[in-house]
């Protein structure tokens, strides 16, 4: 297969291969008749229109044009009558393909037609060594055909070319390239072209009734299409016919969307790897929420599958914190990444996906979140992440690309959730996996934590990890390896207090600055002072007696507020000390007022007299007291016009008579 060598040989062109009965006669070829009638005898003697080539492609074809007939493939004609077509004046040769496109369609056939040019080419160069050997082409072509054909017999074989074949191969590489020969000698090949025939319509409801995300069989779309046949007068092929057809027509990333969904069908993309090697450890995390298939059974009694979010380090591949609950709540996510930061640091960027517990304004306030429907980052108070100086990276959620946490909850699914100590509480990941004892016992919660921290224990103590970012180590030795080339920032005491306390924005009471959370009321003096605003809670919900934490909306703590505890309605005790309270509170206050306001309100008063009155305006009207008295009739104004009258009047007005 070297024919892609550049070679010297001029443009070439090839022999017209196919011929009508007049075009024939009027060629006067050696061995066939000079008239048109004659030749169409012969080909009727010699059966030219049912003839076949070895490969079994029909030597005759109908005319495309005026006048339609029958046209004929040159290998049917005599020998010499061969010879006299392929040296035709160039005029009666019709122009062959390029090279690089007989390559390119080379290329592309299946290896077992390729293996025919390959023999079709063995073939020719036997034909010319015996030529340069002496012998004429003829003859050499007659040699080599009976030698085929004698190796055909002794293998039980029938030959597979005789002659004429040769010959016909000859004339495709006419002023070929050696080089190039394979490429021209394929056979034809268009692959498996014949579709079933059935009418569009049904052609279009059997598609219809397949591309669902119901996922139907073939078979129970080819029977229902059936149910109509009979009416519709319809002759169906095969259910595997129809099969066949769709799977050709419609392309397998296609159908993945059609039949199972838009996501589904995303995987027909190719991943992106993900590099991890320049990562260091706590460099990037992930935070991802996990339903085990375990029954528990809470203090209170209850059973039901635990909750838990856990984090990891993508870096090692390392989990690093679990917590559990009932549900997946913001508090759990808060608590989780507490021990992330208290025993191993600070994150850089940390990947969650878009739930409620990872979007909420406790963990990702001031942060862009993908619930588009949430309030600006500028709207809403500052998270633990970011006053943290965490960025927060919000992904698809049930996504392993993009979460390696994932991959991480499927290890745990199928070996830590199957072990023996939960044997009876198993209950699968879903209806088809649930074993015969499933739900036969529930699992204390606190055993059920103790025997998973011990489990992640040797999780991360395992070697032979295989990941390209690993190489044989454990999760541990590549965390501990990181860390000591490149420690983490540590978190203080102040800003562990962030994680571990709850937030909840609330409004200052109107008048008195109190806060309310949780039914619970707080206040101090030094909350009483602010300017009413809306502020953040940080409190302990397991520790609601407890002093609560006021923080400015941008993350600043201005105050701290004792809880005000509600007394009996007819406590005496609580009310004396409430009186007691106000009293010292309205004392402090006057104290305050007096040293704010220095002057008495008699001292302002005094002093506002001492200003000048501003000056009256003198107002000297000329009208002093118009009069629009119009006479009623024409014999009060005499002979004179009305409003001559009317001027006369307004005159004496003016002179005061």
């Amino acid at each position: 297969m070297s024919g892609h060598r550049p070679h010297s040989c001029p443009e070439t062109l090839a022999p017209k291969a196919w011929f009508t009965a007049a075009e024939l006669a009027e060629m006067a070829l050696p061995g066939l008749p000079s008239t048109k009638r004659g030749v169409q005898n012969l080909s009727d003697r010699d059966l030219w229109a049912s003839r076949t080539s070895a490969e079994g492609q029909a030597l005759s074809r109908k005319r495309i044009g005026r006048g339609g007939g029958l046209e004929y493939h040159a290998s049917l004609l005599p020998e010499a009558a061969r010879a006299k077509i392929i040296l035709a004046p160039r005029d009666a040769i019709a122009e062959r393909p390029d090279r690089e496109s007989m390559w390119l369609k080379f290329d592309r056939l299946p290896a077992s037609v390729r293996a025919k040019a390959e023999a079709r080419l063995a073939v020719l160069q036997q034909v010319e060594d015996l030529m340069r050997a002496g012998l004429q082409k003829g003859r050499a072509i007659d040699q080599v055909v009976a030698l085929a054909a004698a190796q055909a017999k002794a293998r039980g074989e029938e030959s597979g070319f005789g002659a004429s074949t040769v010959h016909a191969w000859f004339a495709l590489v006419l002023g070929v390239s050696p080089d190039d020969r394979a490429a021209y000698l394929a056979p034809a090949y268009a692959g498996r072209t014949r579709t079933a025939d059935l009418p569009m319509e049904a052609w279009e409801l059997y598609k219809g009734d397949y591309l669902r995300q119901s996922k139907p069989t073939f078979e129970a779309c080819h029977r229902r299409l059936e149910r109509l046949a009979a009416d519709k007068g319809w002759t169906l092929p095969s259910a595997k016919t129809l099969q066949r057809r769709l799977e050709a027509e419609i392309p397998p990333p296609l159908q993945t969307v059609l039949r199972e969904g838009p996501r589904a069908g995303a995987h027909s993309y190719p991943h992106l790897r993900r590099d991890r090697s320049g990562l260091s450890p706590m460099q990037v995390g992930n935070l991802d929420g996990h339903t085990w298939d375990v029954i528990v059974e809470w203090e209170d009694g209850t059973t039901g599958r635990p909750l838990s979010v856990a984090t990891q380090d993508i870096a090692s591949s390392m989990p690093l914190a679990i917590r559990f609950d009932r549900t997946l709540n913001a508090n759990l996510v808060r608590l989780a990444l507490a021990d992330t930061f208290r025993d191993h640091g600070l994150f850089e960027t940390l990947l969650m996906d878009n739930g409620r517990e990872n979007a909420a304004a406790s963990i990702a306030g001031g942060q862009t979140t993908l619930r588009r429907w949430h309030k600006t980052p500028e709207q809403t108070p500052d998270g633990v992440l970011k006053l943290l100086g965490i960025k927060a990276v919000f992904v698809t959620p049930y996504w392993g690309q993009a979460k390696p946490v994932e991959r991480m909850f499927r290890d745990w699914a199928h070996e830590i959730a199957k072990l023996p100590d939960f044997e009876g509480a198993y209950v699968g990941h879903n209806t088809v996996s649930k074993p015969e004892n499933q739900g036969a016992r529930a699992i204390p919660i606190a055993q059920f934590e103790a025997v998973i921290r011990r489990e992640l224990a040797f999780y991360n103590a395992q070697r032979g990890r295989r990941g390209a970012h690993l190489n044989g180590r454990s999760f541990a030795e590549a965390f501990a390896e990181g860390i000591a080339r490149k420690p983490p920032r540590q978190v203080t005491p102040e800003q562990l207090r962030l994680c571990l306390l709850s937030s909840k924005p609330v409004s200052m009471h109107r008048q008195s600055g109190a806060v309310e959370v949780e039914g619970h009321r707080y206040w101090s003096p030094a909350l009483g002072n602010l300017k009413r605003q809306r502020v953040v809670l940080r409190f302990d919900p397991e520790a609601m007696q407890a002093p609560v934490y006021v923080y400015s909306l941008d993350g600043r703590l201005v105050a701290e507020a004792s809880r005000i505890e509600a007394g009996d309605f007819d406590s005496f005790t609580k009310a004396r000390g409430q009186r007691a309270a106000v009293r010292d509170y309205n004392r402090a206050t006057k104290a305050q007022a007096n040293a704010v306001r220095r002057l008495r309100p008699s001292d302002i008063a005094a002093q506002q007299a001492q200003a000048p009155l501003p000056p009256v305006p003198v107002n000297d009207p000329v009208v002093v007291r118009p009069c629009f008295t119009v006479p009623r009739s024409a014999e009060q104004l005499g002979q004179s016009n009305s409003l001559e009258a009317w001027e006369r009047g307004f005159a004496r007005t003016q002179g005061g008579g």
